[in-house]
C-alpha cells in the first residue's frame, strides 16, 4: 500500500456471480481477503466449492452457491440472507461465449449466451435491490466487455454485453436515489474465457494477455468500487491490468442536410463519415438535448439538462 490504509469491509455480504474461474473467482477472493462474506455463484457447484475453500483456508469466510442465475435468481439472493443476514454487495460477473456466424449459429445457443450474460445480470439485479437498498451501502457492479463495441462471429455475446452497459447507464440514476451505487465494468484480463478466444491467435497477444493483464488486476477495481467509502460510480469503465478509463459514447459534429429527402442525405455522404472533434455523452438526456440545441440554438436555455427523463419528476 502508498500511503492508504487498507480497505476493510467489515463483515458486509457480496455475491459474486460466475466466481468459480476467471475474474470472478478473483474478485471473490480479493473481496474475501478484505473482509467481506462472500457468496460463491456458479453453476458448476464444484467450482463454486473450490473457490470457497480457497478463501476459507485463507481465513476469509465464504459459502458456496450454483443457482442458476437466470432461472433461480432469487434463490441466490435467499441464500445470501439465509447464510448472512444481508446483502450489500453484488457482482454480476457471469457470462458466457459462443462463436459463429449470426445466420448460422443454432438459435437455441446464441439465446443461450445472451440469456446467461444478459438476463442473469437483470435476475439477480431485480432481486437483489430491496437489500442493496436495505443494507444503506448497496454497491452494484455490472460487468460489460467491449465486445459491446461489435467483434464478428460473437453477436450473441456483443449484444448481451451492450444491453449491460445500456442497463447500467438507466439504473445509475433510479439507484442513485435510493441510496445503491450502479457502476459498469469493460474488464480485460487473461481467463480461461479469453484464453479460448485467443488460444490459437496471435502469439504476442497471447504472451502480453497472461503478462499485462491478470485477473486479479480487475478485481482490485471492483474490490475499490464495491466499497462503502467509495463514492465514484454511476459511470463505465474499461479496466485492464493497471490501467483503466472512462469509457463513454462520443458524436462526430453533426451535419444538416438541406431537406427532408434521401437526395439531400446523398448529398451530405462524405460530410456525415468525416473525423471531426468528439463530443461526449453520458447518457440519453444529452444525446437528445444536443440534437435539440444543435437544430435550435436559440432555445438553449429553454431546454433542460433532463431532456429525455421520462419519469415526470
Amino acid at each position: 500500500m502508498t500511503g492508504q490504509s487498507e480497505l476493510d469491509f467489515g463483515g458486509r455480504v457480496a455475491i459474486v456471480t460466475g466466481a468459480g474461474q476467471g475474474m470472478g473467482r478473483e474478485h471473490a477472493i480479493m473481496l474475501a481477503s478484505r473482509g467481506a462474506r462472500v457468496v460463491v455463484n456458479d453453476i458448476a457447484a464444484a467450482r463454486a466449492e473450490e473457490t470457497v475453500q480457497v478463501i476459507t483456508e485463507a481465513g476469509g469466510t465464504a459459502v458456496p452457491d450454483s443457482h442458476d442465475i437466470v432461472s433461480e435468481a432469487a434463490g441466490l439472493v435467499q441464500a445470501a440472507i439465509d447464510g448472512f443476514g444481508r446483502l450489500d454487495i453484488v457482482i454480476n460477473n457471469a457470462g458466457i461465449n459462443a462463436y459463429g456466424r449470426f445466420w448460422e449459429m443454432d438459435s437455441d445457443l446464441w439465446w443461450r449466451v445472451f440469456d446467461t450474460s444478459f438476463r442473469g445480470v437483470v435476475e439477480v439485479a431485480r432481486h437483489a435491490m430491496p437489500h442493496l437498498i436495505e443494507s444503506e451501502s448497496g454497491r452494484l457492479i455490472n460487468i460489460s466487455s467491449n465486445g459491446l463495441m461489435g467483434i464478428p462471429n460473437d453477436t450473441s455475446y456483443g449484444a448481451a454485453k451492450a444491453a449491460v452497459w445500456g442497463l447500467g447507464n438507466s439504473l445509475v440514476g433510479e439507484a442513485r436515489e435510493v441510496g445503491v451505487q450502479v457502476t459498469t465494468l469493460l474488464p480485460v484480463a487473461w481467463t480461461p474465457m479469453t484464453e479460448d478466444a485467443f488460444g490459437n491467435g496471435s502469439l504476442v497477444i497471447q504472451k502480453l494477455m497472461r503478462e499485462q493483464f491478470p485477473a486479479d488486476a480487475v478485481a482490485s477495481f471492483v474490490t475499490w468500487l464495491a466499497h462503502q467509502d467509495t463514492t465514484v460510480h454511476g459511470e463505465a469503465f474499461e479496466v485492464g491490468g493497471l490501467a483503466a478509463a472512462r469509457t463513454v459514447i462520443t458524436a462526430m459534429p453533426r451535419i444538416k442536410a438541406a431537406e427532408t429527402t434521401p437526395e439531400a442525405w446523398a448529398d451530405k455522404a462524405s460530410e456525415l463519415t468525416a473525423d471531426g472533434d468528439l463530443t461526449p455523452l453520458f447518457n440519453a438526456s444529452q444525446s437528445l438535448r444536443a440534437q435539440m440545441v444543435f437544430l435550435a440554438p436559440e432555445m438553449e436555455s429553454e431546454i433542460p439538462a433532463d431532456a429525455a427523463d421520462v419519469s415526470g419528476n
